[in-house]
């Protein structure tokens, strides 16, 4: 269970968004990184993203040019960022937000 939330967040940030062109875009090495950062990031280990590993995961993966994450980054806009993702409002980003932002 724990390792298809990693899926499902790592698709998410491939980050951030529109995601289904840039995941699928994203080459395997890119992909592996993405993994990778989501992992390190999640530093609880409980498969969802909080607001403080959002942080960390955007500068992991803006280090590694992936996604948008620069982007959010120079902006200093994690809030805004993290605040859309998070549809219920609970400070975690979680696989089912993640399915929704897929659709």
């Amino acid at each position: 269970m724990k390792h298809r939330n990693l899926i499902c967040l790592t698709l998410l940030f491939g980050l951030v968004l529109p995601l289904s062109a840039q995941a699928q875009n994203m080459s395997n090495a890119d992909r592996q990184k993405l993994i990778a950062n989501v992992t390190e990031a999640d530093g609880n280990d409980d498969g969802a993203i909080s607001r403080k590993e959002f942080e960390t995961l955007i500068k992991l993966n803006a280090g590694d040019g992936l996604g948008r994450a620069t982007q959010v980054q120079k902006s200093g806009r994690y809030g805004l960022v993290f605040n859309r993702l998070d549809s219920n409002g609970d400070g975690f980003l979680t696989q089912q937000e993640m399915q929704q932002m897929a659709q």
